[in-house]
């Protein structure tokens, strides 16, 4: 927006200099032009008037003499011809009515008609200024002066004076636009402000707490806008933690009855017969059902903390964390006859949340275990093209077809095929949240032949900043790890 306006408001100036000093320029050419052809004319006009007295006596000599002094003292060749058009008398040797540009005017003027018609001056146009005035005695022509007049000194003038108006228009343009760029860089840069904070609150960057703009610089009106942003960005920064809350409160308020009901229902199972084989098929598939729910509260409760946080990035040791969390699943894939493959180089630091990304790696170990049963699983570590840490988890499954894995990662979305599967649909979405909370990325796509591949981006982390110890960068409950060893 600001070079459009700047190339608006540019071409308005440059326009209204155009406009303004065109007219100028020509009028200062036009001006000298007016000012040397006036004072050769006059002269030549003078001329005229002592040939037509050597003419009408015979006595040129005086004449030749005068127009000699003439030629010296303003390097300006003077000729004087007979009404035939030979040449009578001239300043200098070898002047001839042959000479360029000399021809016409001297013709006019034999035919009565001195030269009135100037052309403007240029400094690129060396042409001469040929004026011929007529020599007449009783209304009769004898003959004509011709003065050709060199225009480099006339043209210097106009030079000088375009210079220094081109240095005005210079000036002008620059004031113009160092005006134009301050006007527009106090006018934008509420609406650069505005459009950031606009951002930040649409793509939910900032969903803890209300993104503020200045509302004491620009334009009245983009003041008050500021002002109705920051009272907009309070209310849906209060609701959205006001949801979360409540989010969270529900999800940990429901474990005690939860718990209750577990507890109940375990006590049921004294009070049946112990051949109603039928009645204990129903507990177990109840009991069942309340721990499919405490997995469903527990998803929710750590996706409220996870949207939640509001901590800075740090630098992270990616490669000790993402062993680590090969190392705590490692048993699980093994008593499932799953190959587990870890390639992660040394060294490689990457900015994420504290303590976090143990838990959004958790995911993908989780995922690969459960749907690539029995296949092979790859990790890999790498530095990017694009200057992230790539984390990648492939597994050689069966994958998702390309309508499903659009849909993966929503809350809640779970594959028909895996509705046998134990899980809750919000493990990806929990994934997402905290790696996009760091300020990475998560992306789906098909692994080639079969599977799935799931990419994990973090920005990378300078070498020579102090990365946090590995038993700090590490600590993380690994009781999902083991506890889904022991449910495989």
């Amino acid at each position: 927006m600001r070079r459009r306006l700047l190339i608006i408001v540019l071409g308005l100036t440059a326009g209204l200099v155009a406009a303004l000093g065109l007219p100028l320029v020509q009028a200062a050419a036009e001006e000298e032009s007016r000012k040397f052809f006036l004072s050769r004319a006059d002269d030549t006009a003078r001329f005229a008037d002592q040939a037509e007295w050597a003419l009408s006596t015979g006595r040129t000599r005086y004449l030749t003499a005068s127009l000699t002094r003439y030629d010296e003292l303003y390097d300006t060749p003077v000729l004087v011809t007979g009404e035939d058009g030979l040449v009578i008398s001239s300043s200098r040797e070898g002047l001839t009515p042959e000479l360029s540009g000399v021809a016409g005017p001297l013709r006019r003027a034999l035919a009565g008609q001195p030269t009135r018609q100037l052309h403007t001056l240029w400094p690129w146009d060396d042409r001469p200024y040929v004026i011929a005035e007529p020599i007449v005695r009783d209304s009769r022509v004898l003959g004509a002066v011709v003065t050709v007049s060199e225009t480099a000194l006339p043209r210097a003038i106009i030079r000088d004076r375009l210079l220094v108006l081109g240095l005005g228009v210079a000036a002008l343009t620059v004031v113009a636009l160092v005006a134009a760029a301050l006007i527009v860089r106090w006018v934008l840069r509420p609406v650069h402000t505005l459009d950031r904070a606009a951002h930040a609150v649409g793509s939910g960057t900032l969903p803890t707490r209300a993104v503020r703009v200045a509302d004491c610089s620009g334009p009245p009106e983009l003041r008050r806008l500021a002002a109705s942003f920051n009272a907009m960005a309070e209310n849906i920064a209060a609701a959205a933690r006001n949801q979360r809350a409540f989010v969270a409160q529900a999800t940990h308020q429901l474990r005690n009855p939860l718990t209750a009901l577990r507890i109940r229902l375990e006590n049921v199972e004294w009070h049946l017969p112990g051949d109603d084989a039928e009645g204990r098929e129903e507990l177990r598939m109840a009991l069942g059902e309340v721990d499919r729910l405490g997995e469903v509260i527990d998803s929710l409760l750590q996706l409220a903390r996870a949207e939640a946080v509001e901590a800075v990035p740090v630098p992270v040791d990616v490669s000790a964390v993402v062993r680590s969390r090969a190392r705590a699943w490692r048993a699980a894939y093994t008593r499932t006859g799953t190959r587990l493959t870890v390639d992660v180089p040394d060294g490689v630091t990457a900015l994420c949340l504290p303590s976090l990304l143990g838990h959004a790696l958790d995911v993908p170990f989780d995922n690969a275990l459960k749907y690539a049963r029995g296949c092979s699983v790859t990790v890999t570590v790498r530095r990017g093209d694009d200057g992230f840490v790539h984390i990648r988890v492939r597994d050689t499954g069966p994958g998702l077809p390309p309508d499903e894995l659009a849909h993966a990662g929503e809350r809640f979305w779970r594959s028909g095929r895996h509705r046998e599967v134990p899980g809750t649909g919000l493990g990806l979405a929990t994934a997402r949240t905290l790696i996009e909370e760091s300020g990475g990325t998560v992306e789906l796509s098909a692994a080639d032949p079969t599977g799935l591949q799931i990419l994990i981006r973090l920005r990378p982390a300078d070498e020579k900043v102090a990365v946090p110890g590995p038993r700090e960068a590490l600590e993380h409950d690994g009781a999902r790890a083991a506890g889904a060893a022991e449910r495989q």
